[in-house]
């Protein structure tokens, strides 16, 4: 009996010790709580004084467990042992709870430490300046492709530029008129070639058949020169003639050349085969010839139809304004110059008092042109892709 009562006070005393030792143990991991820095050997001595606690109070439980197996105890002291060990075991509850803190506590402080710190800082640095030496890469290549758009839009421009002084020298220039006594057309120059002779050039003019059958009286006269007024800039005017080399009239052809060896400055530029078959409907042109007996007159339109077909022939049918005289003037392209066609009929309605309808003109493709100087012997006539890059390298010059 005496053996019990002393286990009883040492298990009252041990509960008793381990509860003040809880309390004091939680007021002072409060004060840890509040204070703003905590040294991290303060947090070891917590934990190994809540370990040294936790044992204290399982110690204490099992002597309880075995007062309760004696015969002596009293309801007394078993209502008091019962509360005791519901205190030991509220009081181990907290102190896991507290430690469980305290070791999140202990992680937090290594992730957020200055040592953790530095190492996010060092790594956030090191994005940043990626970031930044990404962003100058972007800025740079963003500079280099806008010097290098604008450099390209003002050649652009520049190529697209109305140069007066090249579109006379261009379109105007190479434009002619054949008049006859009641009839009137047009023709162009082509380039001058130097002959065998030196200092004596070949100057051929292409122009629409029926032109030159307008003109001469009867079939008698095809060797009948022909009466040619060439066009300066400068207004003034010089009266030429020229001979008949061939004619086609179902493809409304003919070639002529000057009766004179001297050398013109303004020739067309032909368009080579590769142009010509990619030109499309909406495609910009002139239409230059010398309507009405007029000087060289230019208009502005666009390719409305690569395949209009008259009495079984192929036409170009453009929207640019034409009239009674275009015929035999040349269709050019609207931003190389180079000759796309020759001029050939206009629309009319009506039968009693035709009425000429001027943006429905008919041309023939320098295509058509082309497979006609094969057959007439004159091939050589035809642009070479060299002589086209070597007229490409001058006009960029």
């Amino acid at each position: 009996m005496q053996r019990s009562w002393i286990l009883v006070l040492v298990a009252l005393a041990v509960g008793g010790a381990a509860v003040v030792g809880y309390d004091g143990l939680v007021a002072r991991i409060t004060q840890l709580e509040d204070r703003p820095l905590v040294d991290p050997s303060e947090i070891t001595a917590l934990r190994q004084q809540i370990a040294d606690d936790d044992l204290r109070i399982a110690h204490a439980l099992a002597e309880l467990d075995k007062l309760r197996t004696t015969p002596e105890r009293t309801r007394e002291l078993d209502e008091r042992l019962v509360r005791v060990a519901t205190d030991l075991r509220e009081a181990s509850s907290a102190l896991h709870e507290q430690d469980r803190k305290l070791a999140e506590w202990d992680k937090a402080r290594d992730e957020i430490g200055p040592r953790a710190l530095d190492a996010r800082l060092a790594e956030y640095r090191t994005t940043v300046d990626q970031r930044v030496q990404h962003l100058d890469q972007v800025a740079q290549e963003a500079l280099g492709l806008a010097q290098g758009t604008r450099t390209e839009v003002q050649r652009v421009e520049a190529d697209l530029a109305r140069d007066t002084e090249r579109m006379w020298r261009e379109l105007l220039g190479p434009t002619v008129q054949l008049m006859g006594e009641e009839t009137v057309g047009s023709g162009v120059l082509l380039q001058s070639e130097a002959t065998d002779v030196p200092g004596e050039y070949r100057t051929l003019l292409l122009t629409a058949w029926h032109v030159v059958r307008d003109i001469q009286t009867g079939p008698d006269s095809l060797k009948q020169p022909v009466p040619v007024t060439i066009y300066a800039q400068d207004k003034t005017t010089t009266a030429e003639t020229a001979t008949l080399l061939q004619h086609d009239a179902e493809v409304d052809l003919a070639l002529l050349t000057l009766n004179t060896k001297r050398r013109f400055e303004c020739g067309v530029k032909l368009a080579p085969r590769e142009h010509l078959q990619r030109v499309r409907v909406f495609e910009q042109v002139y239409a230059v010839g010398c309507p009405l007996g007029n000087d060289p007159i230019p208009t502005f339109g666009e390719v409305a139809d690569t395949h209009h077909t008259v009495d079984g022939s192929q036409y170009w049918m453009i929207s640019a304004p034409t009239y009674i005289g275009n015929s035999g003037g040349g269709i050019f392209d609207a931003q190389t110059h180079e000759l796309l066609g020759i001029f050939s009929k206009i629309y009319t309605h009506g039968s009693i008092r035709p009425t000429v309808v001027p943006h429905m003109g008919l041309a023939t493709s320098m295509l058509v042109v082309y497979d006609w100087f094969d057959k007439a012997g004159f091939a050589n006539l035809e642009p070479r892709a060299d002589d086209v890059q070597a007229q490409a390298a001058a006009a960029k010059r």
